[in-house]
């Protein structure tokens, strides 16, 4: 969406991840440099909370109110932005409808989910759709992800009984 309002928009700012995410995006980029970012999540009050957190240099942080459940209110905060940096879980509860919409507006999609099933479902569900509009949908950034990537590769990279198979028998 290259007229979009913003660049990025953190849906889910007031979960841990959330906030977290907020706080590296406002001391890296800030809230009105070049990158353009809003937080989104369904309690204005608590969206309102994350911004006092940030202190005086998130205090022109944009907020955006959109609801998992709402159909509405997702593609709304979809037509705004570029990509959408999704912290909402578990997904497999509430992921979907952020996904059907960033497909719908052909806006890309990143999250931390770690929930392979569900990964597999969307993608079988929201695959062609998504190609058809651009939409790029990118799961596992980090997170829930990194240790079940991590693990496996460094115990494998290292010489010792982890990385030998277990003898016959």
């Amino acid at each position: 969406m290259s007229d979009a309002q913003f660049d990025v928009v953190v849906f889910g700012a007031t979960s841990f991840v959330g906030q977290i995410l907020c706080q590296y995006l406002t001391d890296t980029y800030g809230v009105d440099g070049d990158l353009k970012w809003a937080a989104a999540g369904r309690s204005k009050d608590k969206l309102e909370q994350v911004k006092a957190q940030l202190g005086q240099a998130g205090s022109a942080l944009p907020l955006l109110t959109a609801d998992a459940n709402d159909a509405a209110s997702l593609d709304t905060l979809c037509a705004q932005t570029r990509v959408v940096i999704s912290t909402v879980g578990p997904y497999a509860l509430y992921g979907e409808p952020m996904i059907r919409a960033c497909v719908s507006s052909g806006t890309d999609y990143c999250d931390l989910t770690g929930e392979v099933q569900w990964i597999a479902a969307m993608l079988e569900k929201y695959e062609d759709q998504a190609k058809q509009s651009g939409a790029r949908i990118v799961h596992c950034c980090g997170f829930d992800s990194i240790p079940s990537t991590w693990a496996p590769t460094s115990c494998s990279s290292r010489p010792g009984p982890a990385s030998r198979p277990p003898p016959p028998g």
